[in-house]
């Protein structure tokens, strides 16, 4: 393959073209209650290929039906792969799909046993989301006629909600607040929150659970996915309630039954989906910064959402783990992890923590932002939350850019990293000499 059409190169090409689109759609007078700048239309665009959520503008009232309608399938486009999406597409009009995009598909996705292998499963992550979102929208639709709204606006508005959740996009296009009359009803908070987890577990997760009834069993990629969601989403939801359970301008003096809908939704959403029930410009900052690190965490490999993965985090453990109690090698569940994995858990955690530092300085400097709310916007973007401190629309050119850059980074980087990592190389036909250095 042509060092210029290599995988990790298709991928940010196809993500750039997606969002060139998108930008020129949104602009279009149909797509608009009374226009758009150009820069205002591609802030939208990439954050909403990126599945991030971030806004310069507000949704409900800029756009019009078509409009939101384009950035349904942009962040579904976005959400799914740009790869995926276009092998799937290919299959489906009954085109041959060549060995380059089942190539790129199973790099991008990394949990393919076999080519001959990528068409089938390429299938079951089809049938896998569709039915997710279209159980989820029927869901929601229902919780949002029970409340009053018509039933052509109920449709639309869960089948929009069931997508951004799936993806993990924090776009909304309710009226007035948002969800955030929405808090207490555990109907909709509850369809939010499932849909939500299920599209951060990630498609080799996702797959797995869909063979379980006929394999019986799980991989450990699944297992250690399911555990480490599972410790961060009771850690999310533990700290929302433990520190806003009183503070009066989130949680505070509302009824039990709602402060326990808020605290397991704002324990969930901080990892990528970046939905809120709750104005975050309100929160504490022991609470911020918990959610800071949550979004920095993010979902799973290969899933609709950002973050560095909770894989890359729970390696780290295990290498300390391994290091505490003096063995060379790290297992887990009874298997031996390639030693392979620590330099590009490292690098991919190395690379991202520099980004995000580089990211909230510029943009403290550029915007005069103090370091909470950069580091908290800045961390948005490139965990592809959506989350914000009302900061965003506000920005100035070059910030709102570099949100963008930031947001597309997050969203491609970690992917054509790790692709790259994993390509064969040609290994070196010599060697140099051992030394040690000091650590620690």
């Amino acid at each position: 393959m042509s060092r210029w059409f290599s995988t990790p190169r298709l991928i940010v090409y196809g993500f750039l073209a997606l969002m060139a689109l998108g930008t020129a759609l949104l602009k279009l007078p149909v797509s608009t209650q009374a226009g758009i700048s150009w820069a205002n239309a591609f802030f939208v665009s990439v954050s909403a290929g990126s599945v991030t959520g971030l806004s310069t503008v507000t949704i409900q009232t800029t756009f019009t039906t078509f409009g939101q309608v384009v950035m349904m399938v942009l962040v579904q486009l976005g959400g799914l792969g740009i790869m995926t999406v276009t092998t799937i597409a290919a299959l489906l009009v009954g085109q041959r799909v060549g060995f380059r995009s089942l190539l790129a598909v199973r790099e991008e996705m990394d949990n393919v046993d076999s080519l001959r292998n990528t068409l089938r499963l390429l299938g079951q992550i089809a049938a896998i989301t569709f039915a997710v979102e279209i159980v989820g929208a029927v869901v929601l639709a229902a919780a949002f006629f029970r409340r009053g709204m018509g039933l052509g606006e109920s449709a639309f508005q869960g089948l929009f909600h069931s997508i951004m959740a799936f993806c993990n996009a924090g776009f909304t296009i309710l009226p007035g607040e948002g969800l955030v009359p929405y808090a207490g009803d555990w109907l909709v908070v509850g369809t939010l929150v499932v849909v939500i987890t299920l599209g951060g577990l990630g498609f080799p997760v996702l797959v797995n659970l869909y063979r379980y009834t006929d394999e019986r069993r799980l991989s450990v990629h699944a297992k250690l996915v399911l555990i480490t969601s599972g410790v961060l989403i009771v850690v999310g939801v533990a700290s929302v309630a433990f520190m806003e359970w009183t503070n009066p301008a989130t949680l505070g003096g509302e009824t039990v039954s709602t402060q326990a809908a808020m605290s397991v939704f704002q324990g969930v959403t901080p990892r990528t989906a970046g939905f809120a029930t709750v104005d975050y410009a309100e929160m504490r900052d022991t609470t911020l910064f918990v959610q800071t690190l949550l979004m920095f965490i993010g979902t799973a490999p290969t899933s609709t959402g950002g973050g560095v993965k909770v894989t890359t985090v729970a390696l780290v453990f295990l290498i300390v783990a391994s290091q505490v109690r003096g063995q060379d090698k790290i297992t887990l569940f009874w298997r031996e992890l390639p030693r392979t994995l620590v330099a590009k858990a490292l690098a991919v955690l190395a690379l991202s923590t520099v980004l995000i530092v580089v990211g909230t300085l510029t943009i403290m400097i550029s915007d005069g932002l103090e370091l909470l709310p950069a580091l908290f916007e800045i961390t948005s973007a490139f965990g592809t939350t959506g989350l914000s401190l009302n900061v965003t629309p506000d920005l100035s050119g070059f910030g709102k850019m570099l949100v963008a850059v930031i947001m597309f980074l997050g969203r491609v980087g970690p992917i054509t990293f790790v692709i790259a990592m994993t390509a064969r190389q040609r290994p070196p036909k010599y060697t140099y000499p051992q030394e040690d250095i000091a650590i620690g």
